[in-house]
């Protein structure tokens, strides 16, 4: 019997080994060694194709910003965009510790750049001027990935929310007692409500730029 034709080792393949490791145990658990042991090969093998572990990490990042959605065709921008940033919530709370390791590295890849690009066509699209679009570029980027990272720290290790009973002294904060006594939480919900305070702001501010 003809033995059984091993995978060639590739870039594509440890990142992807890289992702699976940290899905299941928390980016910590991702080195080098580690991911050799996921694909049956010496951690030296690795290095042919990623340059260290640094190169690593910024690979897998941006692997998942590349699976970010694209963005839809025709239709009215506001739709378009909250479609693009909706699944790039939904993509990054389905890899939580993606949303931290975004914020903290320098490097760029083609992931990240296609939903930049993206997002600037939605924006330019909807008649921001080029400065305009950059600026709201900005904001679109820190509600995708700065809300996903407070929601998922947040969230306790039971699945709740860690503000959602008072500490002991918190009466010396009547005006969050009183709120979370009344207010109801849900991640989506208030994702959603910061999305169109975004968008109306955004098109105020085309209005404003176009008279």
């Amino acid at each position: 019997m003809a033995q059984a034709t091993r995978r060639p080792l590739s870039r594509e393949r440890i990142l992807a080994a890289g992702i699976a490791i940290a899905d299941a145990d928390g980016l910590d658990a991702v080195s080098m060694r580690r991911v050799g042991e996921q694909l049956g090969v010496e951690a030296m093998s690795l290095y042919r194709h990623v340059a260290n572990k640094d190169d690593l990490l910024d690979g897998m990042v941006d692997d998942v910003i590349g699976a970010f959605p694209a963005p839809p065709i025709g239709g009215d921008w506001r739709d378009r965009l909250g479609a693009q940033v909706r699944g790039a919530h939904e993509v990054l709370v389905a890899h939580p510790w993606a949303p931290a390791l975004a914020t903290s590295r320098a490097a760029v890849g083609p992931g990240r750049l296609r939903f930049v690009d993206g997002v600037l066509g939605t924006l330019l699209s909807a008649g921001c001027s080029p400065q305009l679009a950059h600026d709201a570029l900005h904001a679109v980027e820190v509600h995708v990935f700065a809300f996903t990272l407070q929601e998922l720290h947040l969230r306790s290790t039971r699945g709740g929310y860690a503000l959602d009973h008072l500490p002991a002294g918190a009466e010396a904060y009547p005006s969050l007692a009183v709120t979370l006594a009344e207010a109801q939480h849900d991640h989506r919900a208030e994702f959603d409500f910061v999305l169109e305070l975004l968008m109306v702001g955004i098109d105020r501010a085309i209005d404003t730029t176009t008279r």
